[in-house]
């Protein structure tokens, strides 16, 4: 399974970022290798990021997402893309991961 998250630098021991679709970069963790990489956030910061930001979801496989609670037209773009959301905030990256991994997190 592939988990993305919303963090402030492109590494597992970043802060899941305080916001998801202006965050400067999205960790993709695969559980089932347990490797990651990073992408740069490189959407602009117009109205409507949120569903630019879950296309990187969609683009890169991702079936949960863990960041800060994504607004409205995101959630909605998450939902159509049957992808999950958790609330990833206050964890370093590698935190949030083991969270979900043991069902900790809330959803959102």
């Amino acid at each position: 399974m592939k988990i993305m998250l919303a963090t402030n630098e492109p590494s597992l021991e970043s802060q899941v970022a305080d916001r998801f679709a202006r965050a400067p970069y999205f960790v993709i963790y695969d559980t089932s290798t347990e490797k990651f990489e990073s992408v740069e956030n490189a959407v602009d910061m117009a109205h409507g990021m949120g569903p630019k930001a879950v296309q990187i979801a969609i683009d890169n496989g991702a079936e949960v997402l863990i960041s800060a609670l994504p607004g409205g037209n995101a959630m909605e773009a998450l939902k159509s893309a049957g992808i999950s959301a958790y609330d990833g905030r206050g964890f370093k990256v590698s935190e949030a991961v083991e969270k979900f991994k043991n069902g900790e997190l809330k959803k959102a």
